[in-house]
């Protein structure tokens, strides 16, 4: 597991590298404008919408997939495959059909409230296939993951940086930002297409014959149903504090995005990485019923995670501003944007250890298939998030968003330890078994 996660991260670190490439490029060009405000506005909600229908997939496909092959062979899991496949593309289909109608209607109504809303629905409508893109990949990065084969859905997430970056160096300013949104749907079709032939390489076909169906989805349905309310729940707090940062003035969902980047990366290559590679083993486990093996492998994981994440975190917060000035400050990017990108980005490091902690626990939680614990943890946090974004930007600005975010993280992370590790007769550790039981 441990040369697996290493090679997910060093496949994840280099997509990072390229994306920091990226914002070194975007920063360049277009600096903290308002036009790259409205890309990024724009495809918040593509890739929200992304996030709450496509992201659970993997989580939840990857566990069934697992232990239909442990007791019953490859066929069935084709089977399953094809079902899910199908059902995906059709209900990502629609949804982007109906998000298109909106951004049309949006791009009709011009500028408003600061906002140029033509500019914001017609970079919309660009990004539009994003959605039915993402639910393949998904589907087929499950897939593979549930094969062990995690080298090919990792090098697929280099291709995004370095697709809009050769958009960008090969169209320039000329196209504005529309440039930018292309990249990003072109990025998405380059995705499928690796996934596609690393499909073909494991012995799955890309698309599957639909057969009648001789066993039941209701589990998958409802896994998926809890995971994606959760998920939904959690890109909301994103979502919103995308928007109140956009209520701070012009370039705040810049500043805001430049000052998270870092710590997205962090989370991508630890966090990220390590969710890949433990979740089909937590499900093998869990499909052999090795429970004492489940409990060993959860604490040791857990306590190194927090103690490497954590000691990075302290070094990079300590030299936040170094960081942003040897990186960013170039072009149109100022000092005082310098200024206010590291305080975002000291504050949003503070999250890092938590995150990653969050990472591992929930992972056991999907391959129990116990997600529906983390529906009333998400509900909280939501509103816990929204009341603190808005106390602290009135004070500390955009820093205070970030600062939001990572007080939110620490709460739950918090949370879902007491319920993991509880002591007594309702202990986690001590009744896997009866957790797996009762699904």
């Amino acid at each position: 597991m441990l040369f697996d996660t290493l090679t997910v991260s060093a496949f994840t670190t280099l997509a990072k590298l390229m994306g920091a490439a990226k914002a070194l490029v975007l920063a360049r060009v277009f600096g903290s404008s308002a036009a790259l405000d409205s890309y990024l506005l724009a495809f918040l909600l593509p890739s929200f919408l992304a996030d709450i229908f496509c992201g659970p997939l993997v989580p939840v496909l990857v566990p069934k997939l697992v232990e239909l092959e442990f007791r019953e062979g490859q066929a069935k899991t084709v089977a399953l495959y094809a079902h899910v496949l199908r059902r995906s593309l059709w209900f990502s289909c629609g949804a982007a059909a109906a998000l298109a109608s909106v951004a049309a209607v949006v791009a009709m109504l011009g500028a408003e409230g600061g906002i140029n809303l033509k500019l914001l629905g017609g970079l919309t409508l660009l990004m539009m296939p994003i959605l039915p893109l993402s639910a393949v990949a998904n589907v087929w990065r499950a897939v593979l993951n549930s094969q062990s084969s995690f080298v090919i859905p990792a090098l697929t997430v280099t291709l995004t940086p370095a697709v809009i970056i050769l958009c960008i160096l090969l169209a320039g300013r000329s196209h504005g930002v529309s440039i930018l949104a292309a990249g990003t749907s072109l990025a998405s079709l380059a995705e499928v297409g690796v996934l596609g032939w690393g499909l073909r390489r494991v012995g799955f076909p890309i698309l599957p014959h639909v057969r009648e169906r001789d066993f039941s989805l209701l589990e998958v349905r409802s896994e998926y149903s809890y995971l994606a309310a959760t998920t939904a729940l959690s890109a909301g707090t994103a979502f919103i504090a995308q928007w109140m940062a956009a209520a701070l003035g012009a370039g705040s969902v810049s500043l805001l995005n430049y000052g998270t980047r870092l710590a997205g990366v962090l989370m991508a290559i630890g966090p990220g990485a390590l969710s890949v590679t433990i979740l089909p083993r937590f499900s093998y486990m869990v499909a052999a019923h090795d429970w004492e093996r489940l409990k060993q492998s959860l604490v040791r994981i857990l306590f190194g995670s927090l103690v490497i994440a954590g000691i990075a975190a302290a070094l990079l917060i300590v030299f936040s501003v170094p960081i942003v000035r040897l990186t960013l400050q170039q072009g149109a990017f100022t000092a005082a944007d310098t200024r206010i990108v590291a305080s975002v980005q000291a504050c949003s490091l503070l999250q890092l250890p938590f995150i990653v902690g969050m990472t591992i626990l929930m992972r056991v939680l999907s391959a129990l298939k116990a997600n529906r614990i983390l529906l009333p943890f998400s509900s909280v946090a939501l509103v816990v998030s929204t009341g603190l974004t808005y106390v602290l930007m009135t004070h500390y600005g955009v820093a205070g968003i970030a600062l939001a975010a990572s007080s939110v993280q620490i709460l739950l992370f918090a949370a879902l330890a007491i319920l993991v590790f509880r002591r007594g007769p309702r202990s986690f550790l001590k009744d896997c078994d009866a957790y797996a039981a009762a699904r």
